[in-house]
């Protein structure tokens, strides 16, 4: 898991990414890749500090509970 700092960092590089590509600073093949790649960045601090993280554990979980055990016909 990342840090509190780890995540702050990459929350800053995701908007310089949106802001690069969003004010036209940059524009064509390179405003794409700007854009992907503050999209990752964004999901990436979403996902490794959020409850959002929290979430998915735990509906995983409750998914895996759910599953019926599969009985041998022996």
């Amino acid at each position: 898991m990342l840090t509190k700092d780890g995540v702050i960092a990459r929350y800053i590089f995701a908007f310089c990414f949106f802001f690069l590509s969003g004010t036209e600073m940059i524009t064509g093949w390179p405003a794409t890749i700007s854009g992907v790649l503050g999209t990752v960045e964004f999901a990436t601090a979403l996902l490794w500090f959020s409850p959002l993280y929290e979430l998915i554990d735990y509906l995983q979980g409750k998914a895996e509970l759910r599953r019926i055990p599969v009985q041998d016909k022996n």
